[in-house]
């Protein structure tokens, strides 16, 4: 069974070194994203004294709900939210929405750690692949993918799903997971699911054969706890302009419509995977942009 992954990350972070000296410069919740700016965020080559002018920023999805208050909201206490957060999920809207913030600090304490590779592993799909399974609707995604069955686990009903042709989609609900994950070859689970609850039952479902990917800006924090779970590929979200990313989250972007902002499609690769049924070292300019929430 999978460890809870979140306060897993926390503790990496902290033996690491990333919060010591970090602090909160800007949180930013929109309608539909959230990013959170730090700074004094040291990596493993700067000392603390190095750091202390360094800022990274971190984004996420922003589920619906009241957003918590975060003036004077401290690094402790975004990692405190993050750790003890229930693999279920918060029960509450008002609680996926602090998650939320936490989990986007997360992701700008990890940005100086990992060594991201800029690409799209939904566009780089292996022409032989059948059947995959996506964990969320992704329906910009749909346009990339040729001749295949797209398994999609949605926590609520989506309703007839147009797509282009050549792809075949079929819907299911939660409690259907391990019926959509059998036997597919390539598996999608967006970091949403971080938020919403439900990421270590999906990871534990998976049949092993498959090349599992985590995607979505939201899961852009330290790979190392999903690698450990059997994740293949962590497919996230850098933030190269915070100023934009800011100016465009507050007027209402999220996903794709970032991709124009300042934010870079990335992802990272666990040592000795395959990734078998992608192609990632085949990208187009097309593909470095933008990110999935």
């Amino acid at each position: 069974m999978t460890d809870p992954l979140l306060p897993t990350v926390v503790d990496q972070l902290r033996t690491l070194g990333a919060p010591n000296r970090a602090t909160v410069e800007r949180v930013t919740v929109g309608d539909k994203a959230v990013m959170v700016e730090l700074s004094g965020v040291r990596d493993a080559t700067q000392t603390e004294e190095q750091s202390n002018g360094e800022r990274t920023a971190g984004l996420a999805h922003r589920p619906p709900g009241p957003a918590p208050s975060t003036a004077d909201i401290d690094v402790a206490t975004l990692l405190d939210w993050a750790a003890s957060a229930p693999v279920g999920g918060p029960e509450t809207p008002d609680g996926r929405v602090s998650l939320s913030v936490a989990v986007a600090a997360l992701n700008a304490l990890s940005a100086p750690y990992i060594d991201w590779v800029v690409g799209d592993p939904m566009a780089l799909l292996d022409s032989n692949v059948g059947t995959i399974a996506t964990v969320g609707l992704f329906r910009p995604a749909f346009k990339k993918f040729d001749d295949v069955d797209v398994r999609v686990i949605e926590r609520d009903e989506v309703g007839d799903v147009t797509t282009p042709d050549g792809v075949r989609v079929t819907t299911y609900r939660q409690a259907e997971a391990n019926t959509a994950l059998a036997d597919a070859e390539v598996i999608f689970v967006t970091g949403s699911a971080f938020l919403y609850g439900g990421v270590e039952r999906y990871l534990d479902a998976a049949p092993s054969t498959a090349t599992v990917v985590v995607v979505g800006a939201t899961a852009s924090f330290l790979p190392t706890p999903l690698f450990d779970a059997g994740v293949d590929v962590v497919a996230g979200a850098s933030v190269a302009d915070a100023d934009r990313a800011r100016t465009a989250i507050r007027a209402g972007a999220c996903g794709t419509d970032l991709h124009d902002a300042g934010v870079q499609k990335v992802y990272a690769v666990r040592d000795g995977s395959t990734a078998t049924g992608l192609s990632l070292s085949r990208q187009t300019s097309e593909d470095q942009r933008g990110f999935n929430s």
